[in-house]
């Protein structure tokens, strides 16, 4: 069995890992890399512009050619830096992911070769593999833990993952992942994005706990938040404390509207009747003409902007480019936290120091993390007791933390721990 590296293994972002064994290859994922793409480019118009080989000179996606006769491309969750590239590579083989996954994908790319599977059964990838998909709770629905059944072990792929016991639209299979650790797990292929934060990663229901303690302190004027667009449990929690404080719920911007009609495709999310949904630059207007002309706290508005998007919702209205000007008693809730990258981070500050020269209260850090903690992996290590383990999604630091918690867990650096970089193999 060799594991190549094909991206992710430098810095978080265009994932992808192949799987090979004889003469036939599974690709895991095919993603972008989102703060390098922000760098050429504020929006993804640069992928519709570049050629692929400028995308790859930019760091942007990964070169797939590393990997040879591959029978299927597996994606493990419906985020960017693990989907994004597949519209631009348009992959002949089968695509496998969940339904949900596989309609976000179908909005970027029709023309795939798509295989829906539902959780726990299995499909055939050439003659050495069977595809299973394992559901975990992520900050996206329908995000899975991959699974490839071969006949020199099993191979188990946690891409971005947490365990959440007290999410409303997801469960963590543990019963699962148990037996699956009662097999031969070969090799666990692991992010580690958050591997050197100590302790377990919270609920979704610290959020829900968060958000109704400061809406219960705010006191008029107009209440905005934002979050990520595909966090369907997010933007449910806040649609459901919006009912108590007896607001109309205002939904803002093109992202947020695709990923809500999808979830309600999936019956994930129900917002009251009196909910509006404006995804079109002349529907955004005239919603804001008619909160400007009414009273400010009737209505409170979920946008697009958290990481401070110069082309967001948010961004506009705080700039001027909408018919909105924020006032002294208004309030933001930031229900997603900075992205950690410097582009990320100046545009964020960029933003709160305009909100603060309107006199705007502004909420930070309702938010947990979508991705594990130390102890969480930790406990994954523990249900599957994998033979090898290959860190991924993350820098060398984020990396080698994740070898340090497994070298305490008994493994050897070296032996059955396998740091790779980005273009490098490991035959098992």
């Amino acid at each position: 069995m060799k594991i190549t590296a094909v991206g992710g293994y430098k810095a978080v972002g265009r994932n992808m890992t192949g799987v090979s064994i004889k003469n036939e290859t599974i690709a895991l994922d095919n993603g972008i890399r989102l703060d390098t793409l922000q760098i050429y480019d504020e929006d993804t118009n640069r992928l519709k512009k570049s050629s692929i080989a400028e995308l790859q000179e930019m760091d942007i996606i990964t070169d797939p050619s590393r990997l040879s006769n591959i029978k299927a491309q597996v994606v493990s969750h419906g985020h960017l830096d693990h989907f994004g590239a597949i519209p631009i590579h348009k992959p002949k083989t089968p695509v496998i992911s969940t339904p949900y996954t596989l309609d976000i994908t179908k909005k970027e790319y029709r023309g795939g070769n798509y295989k829906p599977v539902d959780y726990l059964e299995q499909i055939d990838a050439g003659r050495h593999f069977a595809v299973e998909l394992v559901e975990v709770t992520h900050s996206i629905p329908y995000a899975s833990i991959v699974v490839l059944h071969t006949d020199e072990g099993i191979v188990v792929y946690a891409a971005d993952y947490r365990l959440d016991n007290h999410s409303l639209i997801a469960q963590t299979d543990y019963k699962r992942l148990r037996e699956l650790g009662k097999d031969n797990v070969k090799a666990l292929i692991v992010e580690s994005t958050r591997v050197a934060c100590q302790g377990k990663t919270p609920s979704e229901s610290v959020v829900r706990a968060k958000l109704r303690d400061v809406l219960e302190f705010i006191d008029g004027g107009l209440i905005v938040a934002t979050t990520f667009s595909s966090h369907v449990e997010r933007i449910q929690a806040i649609v459901d404390e919006i009912e108590k404080t007896g607001r109309m719920p205002v939904i803002m911007g093109r992202s947020l509207s695709k990923n809500i009609n999808l979830a309600k495709k999936y019956d994930l999310i129900d917002l009251p009747s009196e909910s509006r949904i404006c995804s079109s630059a002349k529907a955004i207007r005239n919603m804001l003409g008619e909160i400007n002309n009414g009273a400010r706290e009737d209505y409170f508005l979920i946008v697009t902007g958290h990481q401070g998007e110069p082309d967001s919702v948010l961004s506009r209205m705080i700039d001027g480019r909408l018919p909105f000007r924020f006032q002294e008693n208004d309030s933001l809730i930031f229900c997603a936290n900075v992205i950690p990258t410097p582009l990320n981070e100046a545009s964020r500050y960029a933003l709160e120091t305009k909100l603060s020269h309107y006199g705007v209260k502004v909420f930070d850090r309702i938010h947990v993390s979508g991705h594990a903690s130390r102890e969480d992996h930790r406990y994954l290590m523990k249900l599957l007791k994998p033979e090898h383990i290959i860190p991924c999604h993350g820098s060398m630091m984020m990396r080698g933390s994740f070898a340090e918690l497994a070298t305490g867990q008994g493994y050897e650096i070296g032996s059955n721990v396998h740091l790779l970089t980005n273009g490098k193999s490991i035959d098992i």
